[in-house]
């Protein structure tokens, strides 16, 4: 019953949101894709089930609404590529952040299923939801440094090239600082925290992350992460256009489970 009132649940915030729960699917399959060009129309429709022209028509819709950008391909013309626009973005983000939330809050609910229908994925330490492919438990958000900290905070991380001007290092409330995972100095003047360039910004600071000189930093804050709640630390003003934002998505996304009969080994 939880499930199914969850899956309720969430149609309800995506149209408190102002998207229909097919335009919400839609952003969460561009954001989830690999490609930093994003999904093609082809890759949509395979992921949520649906026709080439229903994929479509919906993908115009989500644009119109300035949801989505469409884009050609650069290597293939014939290609439609999606993209996210800053207020797709930044809807998602709120919405993420919701469900993050309520999913914490039926945990109690939901773990005793677990065991009986995910075999070999639940061990020692490990989270639930993380084996069905759910969002952690543990939530991963973006906060500005200079905001009070509150309880619910957990690791306390900055996550900024330069250290905040005005904040004193040996009394600061941060607990770990990895500024080699902030965006590289190049990428973060070329954004120039441009809202019509967020989508953009936030597939090429993927593509740093991923990076060999970023591995290591990134694997130390997904394993704070695994034990409690994280919060990461910014200056920016705009929280869900923050490279701490795309920072938190990234470290939510590395427990998601491989996709086919790999979930189930033990």
């Amino acid at each position: 019953m939880s499930l199914r009132q969850y899956l309720h649940w969430s149609g309800q915030q995506a149209l408190a949101a102002g998207l229909t729960p097919a335009q919400h699917q839609l952003l969460l399959a561009i954001r989830g894709h690999g490609d930093p060009r994003g999904p093609a129309i082809s890759d949509v429709a395979a992921y949520l089930l649906l026709k080439q022209h229903s994929a479509v028509e919906l993908a115009q819709r989500a644009e119109a609404l300035d949801l989505v950008r469409r884009v050609e391909d650069p290597d293939d013309r014939r290609v439609v590529r999606l993209l996210l626009t800053a207020k797709g973005a930044a809807a998602l983000e709120k919405l993420a952040s919701l469900h993050r939330e309520e999913l914490t809050r039926l945990a109690s609910d939901l773990r005793p299923l677990w065991p009986g229908h995910v075999p070999g994925q639940v061990h020692d330490g490990g989270d639930p939801a993380s084996a069905i492919g759910l969002p952690r438990l543990y939530p991963v958000r973006a906060r500005q440094v200079l905001d009070a900290p509150a309880d619910e905070d957990g690791a306390r991380v900055l996550v900024e090239r330069l250290w905040p001007r005005g904040l004193n290092k040996n009394s600061a409330p941060v607990d770990h600082w990895y500024a080699d995972l902030a965006p590289t100095t190049e990428l973060r003047r070329w954004y120039g925290h441009r809202p019509d360039r967020f989508a953009e910004f936030a597939a090429r600071y993927r593509g740093e992350l991923r990076g060999s000189h970023a591995t290591d930093s990134l694997e130390r804050l997904a394993d704070l992460a695994r034990r409690g709640p994280l919060t990461l630390l910014t200056t920016a003003r705009h929280l869900a256009l923050s490279g701490a934002s795309v920072l938190a998505e990234e470290i939510r996304r590395r427990d998601a489970p491989p996709p086919g009969p790999e979930r189930t080994k033990a």
